[in-house]
């Protein structure tokens, strides 16, 4: 089952009536109060991607922990679909699930407490669905690029069909009330390109997020020059702090892309903000809004200039050289000075084995002096940032691109 942000308020209430006139079952969970229960709702969201063109994942099963040793498996229980007695197992376009879509995963009644993880069982069979292109799935775990095909490549999966992806999050199950938690899946955070050797990991990053505080959400509309929405562009909600080391000085607290009609929505918690709203699409501009300060249904508006239009493009690469001595989960990031802070353009994430530890980079980037004529020359440079967990950060600035050109930048090392 799926629905929007806007049905979610809704489904909450028919779920919180249901319950008051009567509960039933029992869970045993940690912290519990006297037998009394309540009921668990969990949901599925995903923030978007604009590399692919699909990102399936099959789910098997999420356990919630009731306490005691996580090895024994009446420590956990497993939510069921509502209404039924088996757990979910499917497989789920990520991608379908974006601008405040929700798919609806289970839901089960637990001992009234407060409880510290759950785990996600990713499968290694697919279910008998077909794909948006009416394929049936080859693989359990697999991405569709936006190369024009519709060659499934599979998504190798390090850990979740075995012991299963830890999240651990604290939330509370109130007696004869419901609590409903989405898991917030970044595809594009998720899924990394292994070095060189061109396969594809699935390593999950899932935010745990409370569904009825989670009301909040900034929305708007992307534009070309000719005033007709744009669909695929990448719009995301940043926040800038040039006190922090180099790598935390942009963080990104949620992302969206555009509909065909240009429209966009970004969840973000309550009493959050301002962020900066940043727009960017390859062979396009870039657009933002400075200051944004976060309500309901607030509205925005950009515009992106078409840099093809010319004789030569408004766009150019830079390309590099970066390594991970001993091997590591790299990012590299791009940014441009803006909003009294810089604003990050876009990011890759990359997967590196210690055998083979350096890898080649190449990134389109809009030439800012066609985006932004009326901003002084020495305003407009990138700045790219590499960096891996638990290791140092390299970055080098005052980059410029130059219409169909390639930059080559001096090699980064992170270690």
């Amino acid at each position: 089952m799926k629905y929007s942000i806007r049905s979610l308020a809704a489904y909450a209430m028919i779920c919180l009536l249901t319950l008051f006139m009567g509960c039933s079952g029992g869970g045993g969970g940690s912290g519990g109060s006297g037998g009394s229960t309540g009921t668990l709702a969990l949901s599925l969201t995903d923030a978007p991607s604009a590399e692919y063109e699909a990102v399936y994942v099959t789910i098997d099963r999420v356990d919630v922990h009731l306490g005691g040793n996580e090895a024994n498996p009446k420590s956990w229980k497993t939510i069921t679909e509502s209404g039924d007695t088996e757990h979910v197992k499917r497989t789920y376009n990520l991608l379908e699930l974006q601008n405040g879509v929700l798919e609806f995963l289970g839901e089960t009644d637990l001992e009234a407490g407060v409880y510290t993880q759950m785990r996600l069982i990713i499968g290694d069979n697919p279910d008998g669905r077909r794909n948006i292109f009416g394929d049936a799935h080859a693989y359990a775990n697999y991405i569709i690029d936006k190369s024009g095909t519709t060659v499934q490549q599979p998504l190798k999966v390090p850990s979740g069909t075995q012991t299963g992806i830890k999240l651990v999050k604290s939330f509370t199950v109130g007696k004869n009330q419901l609590t409903e938690l989405i898991l917030d899946f970044d595809a594009d955070k998720s899924v990394h390109r292994a070095g060189n050797s061109g396969k594809y990991l699935l390593k999950p990053t899932i935010k745990v997020l409370d569904a009825i505080a989670l009301h909040n959400y900034i929305e708007g509309t992307v534009f070309d020059e000719d005033g007709m929405g744009l669909g695929g562009v990448s719009v995301s909600a940043q926040v800038s702090d040039a006190s922090e080391e180099i790598k935390d000085q942009v963080v990104v607290a949620g992302t969206s892309t555009t509909e065909e009609d240009g429209w966009f929505r970004i969840l973000v918690p309550p009493g959050t903000g301002p962020y900066n709203i940043v727009a960017y699409k390859d062979t396009y501009g870039l657009d933002f809004e400075c200051g944004v300060d976060v309500a309901s249904g607030v509205t925005t508006q950009l515009i992106l200039l078409d840099l093809e239009s010319g004789v030569t493009p408004g766009y150019g690469y830079v390309s590099g050289n970066v390594s991970v001595p001993g091997g590591g989960d790299l990012t590299i990031r791009f940014r441009t000075p803006g909003c009294e802070g810089n604003i990050e353009v876009k990011y890759k994430t990359i997967s590196l084995e210690s055998v083979n530890p350096e890898v080649l980079y190449e990134e389109i980037l809009p030439v800012l002096s066609e985006v932004f004529p009326q901003v002084p020359p020495n305003e407009l440079y990138y700045e790219v940032v590499a960096s891996s967990v638990d290791k140092s950060t390299d970055f080098v600035s005052g980059v410029t691109v130059e219409g169909g050109v390639t930059r080559f930048l001096l090699p980064l090392v992170v270690e």
